[in-house]
C-alpha cells in the first residue's frame, strides 16, 4: 500500500471512531509532514484524497476540518442494500456469494479495449451473487486478466477476489472508474433476482487500475432498483 494511502486509512478510521470530531481542524501540513516522516507532497495527496471521500473540507487560509456528514454517507459508495425490511447490509462485510460460473474465457472486444489486452488474451469470468440470509442481492460479472493472475481459484470467488489479490500478489488496487446506468434485466436476471421482467435494474460498470496505472479487473453489477442506494462525493453542486 503507498504510503500515503497509509495515512490516508489512519485519518479516516480516526474520524470514524470519533477521536477527530466534526469541525475539528487537521494537524498543519508540516506538522503532519514531521508526524509521518514524508514530504508535504505525499500529505496534499492525503488531503486531496480525504476531501474526495467527503471526510474533510478545505478553508483556504485557514487550514483541513473534519465535515459533519450523516454517518454512513462517506467512505465507500455502492456498499450497502437496503433490504426491504428497511435491514441495511454492508456487502464488503458480508461478502458470502454464490457462484454461478467461474472459468476462463477469451473476452468480447469491449473487455478487451477496457482492460488493454491484445486480441488473443484470455481472462478469468466470474458470475456470482450476493447472499445475505438465503437472499440474493445482486448479480455480478468479473473478468481479470490471466496474463496478470494466473491462478485465482473458485473459494475466493465465494467471498472477496481482492482480497485474495492483496494477499497474494505484490500489486495494490489503486482506483476505480464507474458507470451507473439503469438496463432491464435478462430472463437469466428476473429467475436469480426475483424480480418481474421490465423492472429497472440499477448497473455499475466498473475498471479498476493497479497503482502502476493497469486496469486488473471488469465489473459489472447489477441490483434491483428497490433495493440498491448510491452514494458519492461531488467537489460541485449540480447546476440549477
Amino acid at each position: 500500500m503507498p504510503k500515503y494511502k497509509s495515512i490516508v486509512k489512519e485519518l479516516a478510521d480516526a474520524i470514524r471512531r470519533g477521536e477527530l470530531q466534526p469541525y475539528d481542524q487537521l494537524p498543519t501540513v508540516v506538522e503532519l509532514c514531521e508526524q509521518y516522516h514524508v514530504s508535504r507532497s505525499t500529505i496534499e495527496l492525503v488531503m486531496d484524497d480525504l476531501e474526495r471521500q467527503g471526510y474533510v473540507s478545505r478553508k483556504r487560509g485557514s487550514g483541513v476540518y473534519v465535515k459533519k456528514v450523516p454517518k454512513g454517507t462517506v467512505g465507500g459508495p455502492l456498499n450497502t442494500i437496503t433490504l426491504s425490511d428497511g435491514a441495511n447490509v454492508d456487502i464488503q462485510k458480508n461478502p458470502e456469494c454464490r457462484v454461478h460460473e467461474f472459468t476462463i474465457v477469451k473476452p468480447d472486444d469491449r473487455v478487451i479495449h477496457l482492460l488493454g489486452l491484445h486480441e488473443h488474451s484470455f481472462t478469468y469470468y466470474v458470475s456470482r451473487s450476493h447472499i445475505y440470509e438465503d437472499s440474493v442481492l445482486d448479480i455480478q460479472y468479473l473478468y481479470y486478466p490471466v496474463e496478470i493472475f494466473r491462478d485465482i481459484r473458485l473459494t475466493s470467488a465465494e467471498t472477496s477476489i481482492r482480497e485474495w489479490i492483496a494477499e497474494n500478489y505484490e500489486v495494490t488496487p489503486d482506483t476505480y472508474h464507474k458507470t451507473l446506468r439503469a438496463v432491464c434485466p435478462t430472463d437469466k436476471e428476473v429467475e436469480l433476482l426475483g424480480v418481474t421482467k421490465g423492472d429497472p435494474l440499477l448497473e455499475i460498470e466498473q475498471v479498476g487500475y493497479l497503482d502502476d496505472g493497469r486496469p486488473f479487473e471488469y465489473l459489472v453489477a447489477r441490483f434491483p432498483g428497490d433495493l440498491a442506494v448510491y452514494q458519492t462525493v461531488d467537489s460541485e453542486s449540480l447546476p440549477v
